[in-house]
């Protein structure tokens, strides 16, 4: 299947599927849950291949809670993450596939750790600008790029932070793809693989309209850190 064994593309299109379901959920997950695991199955899936299945993802999210879209916080973080953007297609290019599983091992267990921390963050201006930046270098680089913008929404109602970073994210998603495609990145090995992962990307569309409203955060939050921490150690020891 597209150059993977059977066990494997099912693994990846198994852990998409959960990272689907829990960021049309809750605004982030797909890049820190599927992106490890996308990394050692093959270099190939990153950044271009998540970056085209997050998309309809998040397009379908946003426009299913359009109402709650705070558009003038989403223009802000726009501004921030173009910089972020160019930066990360220039690593991208220059960088070596085992450098850049290394990186999304980083992001994953940084991402982790922030997540810890508690500190309280608000969508300040300023503060949405720079997560901008931060989320727009990471996504280009490795797919991950919902940590920043999930801490800086992390005290804010749930459909404002689910429905806003998902607009965020499908303007930031064509930035990304576009960028990467001037720097040579995109060919049909990309596509064919974002053809596998979009039917798992789907079903957890579908998943999370279901169980959206009896997930407990108490249970998900932890759930998703240890699974993100798992697949990033493992990646890391694969690397090396």
């Amino acid at each position: 299947m597209v150059g993977l064994s059977v066990g494997m593309a099912m693994a990846c299109v198994v852990v998409v599927y959960v990272g689907a379901t829990v960021q049309a959920s809750i605004g982030i997950g797909l890049g820190m849950i599927a992106s490890p695991v996308l990394a050692i199955a093959d270099p190939d899936f990153i950044p271009v291949a998540i970056i085209l299945v997050v998309v309809p993802l998040t397009v379908t999210v946003a426009w299913i809670d359009r109402t709650h879209i705070e558009k003038r916080q989403v223009g802000f973080a726009l501004v921030g993450r173009l910089p972020g953007v160019v930066a990360g297609a220039a690593v991208v290019a220059a960088l070596s596939d085992q450098v850049l599983g290394v990186m999304v091992a980083v992001s994953v267990l940084i991402a982790v750790a922030a997540s810890l921390t508690g500190r309280l963050f608000s969508p300040t201006d300023w503060s949405l600008m720079v997560a901008g930046l931060a989320s727009g270098f990471a996504a280009t680089t490795t797919g991950v790029g919902g940590p920043p913008m999930a801490l800086t929404y992390q005290n804010s109602d749930p459909a404002t932070m689910r429905s806003t970073i998902s607009a965020f994210f499908s303007f930031g998603a064509v930035m990304s793809l576009a960028a990467l495609a001037m720097a040579g990145q995109i060919g049909t090995r990309q596509w064919q693989l974002s053809a596998l992962l979009l039917p798992a990307v789907i079903l957890g569309i579908v998943t999370a309209r279901l169980v959206k409203d009896h997930l407990q955060p108490s249970v998900v939050r932890p759930a998703v850190l240890v699974i993100c921490t798992i697949a990033a150690t493992a990646l890391l020891i694969q690397t090396f």
